[in-house]
């Protein structure tokens, strides 16, 4: 099973330590409970590298900016 750190979205691998929570999806009339677990990392997440051909969103260009092109003397 591939487990996925709930945080980060990367997986976990083997033997990493882990924190494992459980959440009540929901509870029966029998009085059984039926859990959701999640993942985490103990350690920090780490980013994914993007790759090399990759650049970062910097958004659409806002012209309400006006950077210097309306200046009044």
């Amino acid at each position: 099973m591939i487990t996925i750190c709930e945080r980060c979205y990367m997986p976990i691998s083997d033997g990493e330590p882990m924190v494992r929570l459980a959440h009540i999806d929901r509870a029966h009339a029998d009085g059984s409970i039926t859990w959701i677990h999640s993942y985490l990392h103990t350690t920090g997440c780490t980013l994914p590298r993007p790759a090399p051909h990759e650049h970062p969103d910097t958004g659409d260009w806002d012209a309400t900016r006006s950077i210097g092109i309306h200046r009044s003397p």
